[in-house]
């Protein structure tokens, strides 16, 4: 049996691996599959099969909640995993990966701000690493400066890039809003729950925007490995181990994954698609990086700071 450093060790680098990669998996998929059709059905498959996992395990009593909890998982599914992921699918046409995925890192750097309009008061580092976060995205945004994805529209890449930023603002403010409502407390009953609202939610933008389920099925190999990769590793391995790493490993631990897996994506975004790195990503990237360091490093010492003045 290992022991449970190693478990938590090997959790973080599947985590890693799992969401980093997830990017690789989106771009694989749209080749050849309608971008956020494509995304609503795999999170139908991926609900699925989490049902099941769940179900077997623990049982599936589980999943008896009230109509309240429901309503509200409905309400983080949409804004979190449908508009976080509707607007990277259709994106990736455009934006490289290196790009879309540093400016999805930069979820704590919203988070914190939300804290602070909500009256929470920030340690002078999380100011600061809010502060230099937003420089660096307004790095990483200058039009005309990040070279399109091969295949993609040059003159577009401005514009995704500013609504991956919105789908991650709606991500980070489910993400925020989360503890204030009453869902299911089991964590993986409620992934399940929001992955399947999700997965309605961008099935039926998908069909009213015109795209059809028979250019889903019709689609390549590649674009069908990449698909099965999001549905069984990108979404049941990685909230799987996600939830086992909160419930095991220190938040700062666990938040480490929001400036790794831009890493991740970026190297292999040069190695598989040939992707060019220009200078406003390197340098907005590590301003970026440096930012969510800082912020998360400060809010877990605020944190802790709280909890020892309780004792």
């Amino acid at each position: 049996m290992a022991s449970k450093k190693t478990q938590v060790g090997f959790a973080l680098l599947t985590m890693y691996i799992a969401w980093g990669t997830t990017y690789v998996g989106i771009a694989f998929a749209i080749q050849s599959m309608p971008d956020i059709l494509s995304m609503g059905m795999r999170f139908f498959a991926a609900a699925f099969l989490q049902f099941l996992l769940v179900g077997f395990r623990s049982g599936f009593s589980q999943f008896s909640v009230t109509k309240k909890q429901l309503t509200n998982t409905a309400v983080l599914g949409t804004m979190m995993l449908a508009a976080g992921l509707g607007t990277m699918s259709a994106a990736e046409h455009v934006v490289p990966l290196s790009a879309a995925s540093l400016i999805v890192a930069s979820m704590p750097i919203w988070t914190g701000i939300f804290r602070m309009l909500d009256g929470d008061r920030p340690s002078r580092a999380s100011v600061l690493g809010i502060f230099a976060g937003f420089i660096g995205i307004l790095i990483i945004l200058q039009p005309g400066q990040t070279i399109a994805r091969a295949g993609g529209n040059q003159s577009h890449v401005t514009v995704w890039m500013f609504i991956i930023l919105l789908g991650n603002l709606s991500w980070s403010i489910g993400s925020f809003i989360t503890q204030r409502l009453d869902t299911p407390k089991n964590t993986m009953v409620l992934t399940t729950f929001e992955m399947f609202f999700a997965a309605i939610t961008l099935t039926l933008v998908g069909l009213g925007t015109g795209q059809k389920f028979s250019d889903f099925f019709d689609a390549t190999a590649q674009s069908w490995a990449g698909w099965a990769y999001l549905v069984v590793i990108g979404s049941v391995v990685g909230y799987s181990t996600y939830n086992f790493l909160l419930s095991n490993a220190p938040i700062s631990l666990v938040s480490t994954y929001s400036y790794v897996n831009p890493i991740v994506a970026t190297v292999l975004g040069l190695i598989i698609f040939d992707e060019k790195l220009t200078r406003n990503i390197v340098v907005g990237g590590l301003v970026v990086l440096a930012s969510v360091a800082l912020v998360i490093t400060s809010e877990n010492a605020n944190a802790k700071k709280a909890v020892t003045s309780q004792t």
